[in-house]
């Protein structure tokens, strides 16, 4: 057998091993028992499949091919036990291996009817829909295997996401995802991966607002962090007002009372979990304790801000201390000079004026930390943050 076809049959059979469900509750209860039932009964075929898949598992660890006398003990479990799956899985693997793939899809169905929940069979099968282009019935299999391996179905995804490019693919998939909804995030975030897929994202999108769940949260993140870095603001900004549910702020400051929410970067506040405590606190205000040591970006929000002059100003509970400067500072983006830069160095009202040039479509807000000579924590206060533009700017 040649090292790939090794190497492939290494990568099956070990998962078979591990995937292994079916087991007689008399051997295997726990390792004494089990030891027991090999001494008092070692042609039990239940005994026969773990000492097997165990030899079978051990070989396909190191790379090694099955042995005659694996195929034959293969044969024994087959003739003493002709309900089990395993014989037909392994074969099935082993027909895959020599390309003889229509006989190798007779024994996972066989495989399948003898215990229809045996998830190597079906994960073979489905494999082998999508392979030969019988989506109906791959889908039909995924769908059973996301209720019987959920965890498994990371693997789908790419598969299911280039399916989805198809034409006549999304009823298909919004079928598949009303029956098992867990499939829908798997795909939706295979799909984020390119921006040039954010109208395919939304058809196939389920619909259910609100980016608490993290499963959305994640392809949601991801498919408005690609359009940010494309430029592609107004899209982002659509579509992170989609997932989040939340009304139009375009061109003004999102949440400038620091309330705690569901509601997701980058439109709306991304506080600092490195560098610094920074946290919501009752009254509409920010709760800031910056440590001193590096630097840090203790807040941060984007903007779309039009062209214009515009005044930002909040109120400091006390001044921070000589640890270290503390600033306010807003860049366009792409880009790293700042349209302003205000250190805070006193308590009390503070504002700055600024201007919004034109060809700046999207603007960076950041508070930031630097630290000083002799860095020390610095423990402050921000709130009543006010973002207006000058009238007639």
């Amino acid at each position: 057998m040649p090292l790939t076809a090794r190497a492939f049959l290494a990568v099956i059979v070990g998962g078979l091993f591990a995937m292994q469900v079916v087991r007689t509750a008399a051997v295997t209860d726990d390792a004494s028992r089990a030891t027991l039932a090999v001494r008092l009964w070692p042609s039990h075929p239940a005994v026969l499949v773990d000492r097997t898949m165990g030899e079978i598992g051990a070989r396909a660890a190191r790379g090694q091919p099955l042995t005659p006398a694996i195929l034959n003990q293969v044969e024994q479990i087959a003739s003493k036990a002709p309900l089990a799956p395993e014989p037909f899985l392994i074969k099935g693997a082993l027909a895959q291996v020599e390309q003889r793939q229509e006989y190798a899809e007779q024994l996972f169905t066989a495989a399948r009817a003898r215990d229809p929940r045996s998830v190597a069979a079906r994960y073979f099968l489905a494999d082998r829909y999508v392979r030969s282009g019988r989506t109906g019935q791959a889908l039909a299999e995924i769908a059973a295997l996301s209720q019987l391996f959920p965890q498994g179905m990371v693997g789908f995804g790419p598969a299911l996401a280039n399916f989805a490019q198809t034409a006549g693919a999304v009823p298909q998939l919004r079928r598949l995802f009303q029956s098992s909804p867990q499939l829908e995030p798997v795909v939706l975030s295979a799909l984020a991966n390119d921006a040039r897929n954010a109208k395919l994202v939304l058809a196939l999108w389920g619909r259910r607002q609100g980016s608490a769940d993290p499963a959305t949260a994640e392809w949601q993140a991801k498919l408005v962090g690609k359009l940010v870095e494309q430029g592609q603001f107004g899209s982002a900004y659509a579509i992170w007002r989609l997932v989040a549910g939340v009304g139009d702020s375009r061109g003004k400051l999102f949440n400038p009372g620091f309330v705690k929410s569901d509601v997701p970067p980058p439109f709306n506040w991304k506080l600092a979990t490195d560098g610094g405590v920074v946290e919501p606190m009752r009254g509409d205000r920010l709760q800031v304790i910056y440590f001193g040591r590096n630097d840090a970006v203790l807040a941060e929000q984007l903007l779309l801000l039009a062209p214009g002059r515009y005044q930002l100003s909040m109120d400091i509970s006390n001044p921070p201390g000589e640890g270290g400067a503390i600033a306010w500072s807003l860049a366009c983006v792409p880009g790293k000079d700042a349209i302003f830069r205000l250190q805070i160095e006193r308590k009390g009202r503070l504002a700055v004026s600024f201007s919004v040039p034109q060809g700046c479509a999207a603007q960076r807000l950041q508070l930031t930390g630097t630290p000083g000579d002799f860095p020390q924590s610095q423990d402050f206060s921000i709130g009543k943050v006010n973002l207006t533009k000058a009238a007639g700017a």
